[in-house]
């Protein structure tokens, strides 16, 4: 009977042991997520972002400040959620830059285009 309970305090042991190295390393998907997200914010930094996305790329900014808040409590899943939605934010903040410095490029063409035109017109109105 002695060595039952011996049996059992070792193999008790063994998962507690197991269980606090586990509980330890942060889980590498959200080393991967939070990594990601951290080059997407600084992706979205250097883009249009901060000019056209400023509400977007601040709350990216702010989830992924909560995200490594939460890997220094160890709170993995808190932390790789926080990180997907930074990096989702970072993303739409660089996309919405790209896209407004899209429309305002074709907004000069359009511009440019209908000055041409104008002129073209007095061009011809002054040549018959």
């Amino acid at each position: 009977m002695a060595s039952k309970q011996a049996v059992i305090r070792f193999l008790l042991l063994c998962g507690v042991i197991g269980l606090s190295s586990c509980a330890s390393a942060p889980p590498q998907a959200t080393l991967s997520r939070l990594s990601q997200a951290e080059l997407a914010v600084q992706q979205a930094d250097k883009s249009k972002a901060p000019e056209y996305a400023r509400l977007e790329l601040f709350t990216a900014r702010e989830q992924l400040t909560q995200a490594q808040q939460a890997m220094q409590r160890a709170d993995y899943a808190e932390a790789r959620r926080m990180a997907e939605r930074a990096l989702v934010n970072a993303q739409l903040a660089e996309t919405m830059g790209e896209a407004a410095q899209t429309r305002q490029a074709a907004t000069e063409l359009r511009q440019s285009i209908e000055a041409l035109r104008r002129e073209a017109d007095q061009q011809a109105v002054r040549s018959q």
